[in-house]
């Protein structure tokens, strides 16, 4: 199983810098490119954490025994993601929780992939590391729709860390103002248009690759704290370094 090691990674979400985002904004990324090996770590875009709403539209239990979840947008818009839960006791309640949504009867057979009937279909949120499901992207890793259904994208959350039913308020996520969109933070007070200016260079990851951003490019800032300045690059929100920059 490709890069299981990171796919059953506990980290905890963070307190912040989580990203709002909907299944179709994920669908409309493109791939990270490069070679993925199929026992590598995370890759840096992988890092990333995201609250992510929708409504569940079909339920798996695979053979590896996770549980995949496919997440529809709440407006219709076309694009899908899948959320994966594992299989182990930092998953649980999430599972439970998920399986009351079915109308499945225990035991499950073992080691076969199942399609779980839907009771219902709930508004869920999750919140989780993106992940390219390399196995689903017919070799070609700037491809970000699945081999067997074009409807889905290989980029995931894998695995999802919390899960509640409702929107993102619901996982204790603000929502996203058209300033900060579409990055959630806890902002520290900051002068209306304060500037940052880099004095190192700063390498970012974003959904189709890496950039880095040059000495001497001017920022705005949109927070900061004592180690780290979040600031606007491309209209989306990056943490970097107060060291690389003329704060420090």
């Amino acid at each position: 199983m490709s890069r299981w090691g990171a796919k059953t990674d506990t980290a905890q979400p963070p307190s912040n810098n989580i990203k709002q985002i909907t299944p179709s904004e994920i669908y409309e990324w493109k791939g990270p490119g490069g070679q993925i090996p199929t026992r590598g770590e995370r890759l840096p875009s992988e890092n990333h954490w995201y609250a992510v709403t929708g409504r569940v539209e079909k339920i798996k239990a695979e053979d590896d025994g996770d549980i995949h979840i496919e997440l529809a947008n709440l407006d219709g818009k076309s694009g899908a993601i899948v959320v994966e839960l594992p299989l182990g006791p930092a998953w649980c309640e999430m599972r439970k929780t998920a399986f009351s949504w079915t109308r499945a009867r225990f035991p499950l057979f073992p080691g076969k992939e199942q399609t779980l009937r839907l009771r219902e279909h709930p508004i869920v949120t999750v919140i989780g590391r993106a992940f390219y499901d390399v196995d689903h992207s017919s070799g070609d890793t700037q491809n970000n729709r699945r081999n067997y259904n074009q409807a889905l994208a290989v980029w995931e959350i894998h695995p999802v860390m919390r899960l509640v039913e409702g929107s993102s308020q619901s996982v204790g996520v603000a929502p996203a103002s058209a300033e900060s969109a579409p990055t959630i933070a806890t902002p520290s007070a900051h002068s209306a248009g304060e500037f940052v200016t880099l004095t190192r260079p700063v390498t970012i990851q974003v959904p189709y690759g890496t950039t880095v951003l040059k000495p001497g490019m001017k920022l705005p800032v949109l927070s900061r704290d004592s180690q780290t300045v979040d600031v606007r690059y491309m209209d989306a929100r990056y943490t970097i370094p107060i060291s690389f920059t003329d704060l420090e």
